[in-house]
Parts: structure tokens; sequence; C-alpha cells
């Protein structure tokens, strides 16, 4: 079950309320003085970031100075509703060239209402991808005077690229060569005993592509393993082995 949020608080460290966004009429508005009350003024800020209080549950997490909290009446998704707000901070330090804290907050609270409106509904999570938003919401934040990061500047059709399948990729994109660029970054992780026995041993690694393909195309990438193929050629009456040739466990990739 995705988050469902009833209400997201954000709170400075003395638990005063910077800005505030209900989305359910399902909990009350002062759910964040229970919040202070029994969580903010006994000092158990830091032994669980979930807590249920009066049928509902807080989900919260500490950036910077500012204590961002999600309420929810109903079972919800925990790991959801942490990622959505990893994400919606990322979002906001984007548009405020790389601060969040409560002065940013202060000084950016109506672009930040409207932020609230657009990454969520009705307490579900909806887009939160920093280069579509800014597609059409082109508000320009009060950025910290540290910040070297230009503006980001629109660009047209931002209505079909917000409802378009692909979020991650503008449309019309053309380049003078189609080339694509891999790297392969991996880590071993060995562990001994004291007699020099290998206990473990693995891999793990990320493939890093960067594309300059013009439009849309299909783009197929395969893995081999050379140095189990080149062992089978040398070895004609190698015995057949059940299984792949590379075994890749917890994998993840891009939604692309």
């Amino acid at each position: 079950m995705p988050v469902a949020a009833s209400a997201i608080y954000f709170l400075n460290l003395r638990g005063d309320v910077l800005i505030n966004r209900l989305y359910r009429d399902d909990v009350g508005g002062n759910m964040v003085d229970a919040f202070r009350t029994h969580i903010m003024q006994t000092k158990e800020l830091g032994i669980c970031p979930v807590r249920q209080i009066g049928g509902c549950s807080f989900f919260y997490m500490r950036i910077s100075n500012v204590y961002i909290v999600i309420v929810v009446s109903s079972n919800a998704n925990v790991s959801c509703a942490f990622k959505f707000v990893v994400e919606a901070v990322a979002l906001f330090k984007s548009y405020f060239g790389g601060a969040f804290d409560e002065d940013a907050i202060r000084n950016n609270f109506v672009l930040i209402y409207e932020l609230l409106d657009e990454i969520m509904d009705f307490g579900y999570p909806q887009n939160l991808s920093p280069e579509i938003l800014k597609l059409y919401i082109t508000q320009e934040g009060v950025r910290s005077p540290f910040s070297s990061k230009p503006a980001d500047k629109p660009v047209p059709n931002a209505t079909l690229q917000v409802t378009g399948a692909v979020g991650w990729r503008r449309e019309g994109l053309v380049y003078k060569k189609n080339e694509v660029f891999l790297d392969i970054v991996e880590s071993v992780n060995l562990l001994m005993s004291s007699k020099g026995s290998v206990l473990r041993c693995d891999v793990t690694g990320k493939v890093l592509m960067k594309c300059f393909l013009s439009g849309m195309p299909d783009l197929k990438l395969g893995l081999n393993d050379k140095i189990g193929l080149e062992k089978e050629s040398q070895i004609k009456s190698r015995p057949t082995k059940s299984g792949k040739t590379i075994e890749l466990d917890d994998v993840t990739f891009h939604q692309c």
C-alpha cells in the first residue's frame, strides 16, 4: 500500500510549525501537538522514527535543523514514506540552490506550498522529478548566497512532458553523433580467516552510462563472462554445467 499520508508537517528544533499541508480529513489539525508532547518534549526523537499516538502513526526525519513529520491514520508503507521525504528534500534543494534549512523554508513558503500540491495528491505520492516539475513550476526560489548553480530554463511542451509515459528524458533531443559511454565500477569484498582461508568473497559494482542518442531509440546491452568463455574454448572436453555463466544477485535497474 502507498503512503496515503493524511498530513505533512515541517517543524523547527523548538517544535514550531513552519509549514503544514493537510491532504485528508481523517486527522485533526492539532495532531502536531501530540507529536510535540509525546516525542519532542520527552526527548525520544532518537529512539525510533515511527511512533503511534492516538490511533495515528508519525513518520519523522530530521534534515538539517528541520523535522519533517508525516501523519498517517491507516496502515501504510513506511519505506515509501521515508523515500518520499528523501526525494522531496532533493527536490526542494534543487529549487533553493542546494540549501534546505529553516531559513530556506521561511523564504520560500509559497513555492513549497505549490510543490506540495504537485508531489502528493490526496496523500498519494506523485511526480517528484525536479527535471519534470521545473518545466511547469517555473518560479525560482530564494537561493542561498553561497550557491553558484545556475537556474534551469523552462523548455516548451511542458504539458506533454509531464503527462507522457517517459519522465526521465525530454523529447526532441538531437545529437550530431549517436554515442553511449559506459563505465564499470566494481569493488571486491573479501573476508579471510586467521589461517588464510577465504570465508566470504563477493563483488559489487555499478554500470554508469552517459547517453548521447537522438530521439528514443532501443538500446540493448549485454554482459559476457570473458574469462569463462576463454577457458571453455581452451578445454574442449569441459563438462556441461547447469545454470547461467554469470550469477547476478540483488540487481536494481533505473526506471528506463
